[in-house]
């Protein structure tokens, strides 16, 4: 079964049990939209040219969701920034989620069930069906953090959007997230310089981080003054 970045995170971010979302929504919608970009870099879909976004090729990656954001970046009029793809794809946060999850339904690895709040609301939750393949994924993430594992392309992007969502206590653990913490960040930088990594992948990387830092403390500067 191949799971995709946008696929691998949105397990990450599910409560296997209570089958809710516990990272923070609006880190979370930033981290869905850098995992549609990497995604689509790593497939060799789109590039970066100074600051703006390119399509490389519009052939389909035979996933609907990502061909509707390569779809949507390819039919733009003109070259956009990435911080404004960002921001674009980061507003479908919610169809972005809802997607997703459906596809992992139809994959038979979550399934939904309808809860009621006060015996008058519904509200959606999604719980593990198949937990074969997000126990694979974690165990593969701390066999990295705890044996010294050769890291892969994919690996190195799931663990820096695991990072920018905050999620690093729910896929590591409380404790081993803080042990290694210093070593997280290691993986990060030190992937970012490696031979194995394209240098397109890697622009795209490094603009991209820089962009959900930016935003993100932008939405608290704007949150606290407001408040």
């Amino acid at each position: 079964m191949n799971l995709n970045l946008v696929d691998q995170l949105t397990l990450l971010a599910l409560d296997d049990e209570k089958g809710n979302f516990i990272t923070d929504s609006f880190s979370f919608a930033y981290g869905l939209a850098g995992a549609i970009i990497l995604e689509l870099s790593l497939q060799e879909r789109i590039v970066v040219e100074g600051n703006k976004l390119k399509v490389k090729s519009t052939e389909t990656c035979g996933d609907a969701l990502l061909d509707h954001f390569l779809d949507m970046i390819s039919g733009s009029k003109k070259e956009r920034s990435i911080q404004t793809w960002v921001e674009t794809i980061g507003e479908k946060y919610s169809s972005i989620k809802e997607g997703t999850v459906e596809k992992l339904i139809k994959e038979g690895i979550l399934r939904r069930e309808e809860k009621k709040i006060l015996w008058i609301f519904s509200v959606d939750k999604f719980p593990t069906e198949n937990a074969k393949p997000e126990n694979l994924l974690r165990k593969r993430l701390n066999d990295i953090l705890i044996n010294d594992c050769e890291v892969d392309m994919n690996e190195i992007m799931l663990i820096s959007l695991i990072d920018m969502c905050e999620l690093n206590n729910e896929v590591y653990g409380k404790e081993r997230a803080k042990e290694f913490r210093k070593k997280i960040k290691g993986i990060i930088e030190k992937g970012q310089l490696s031979s194995s990594i394209g240098k397109a992948v890697k622009e795209i990387h490094d603009a991209l981080m820089a962009v959900m830092v930016i935003l993100m403390a932008s939405t608290v500067i704007t949150t606290t003054t407001t408040s």
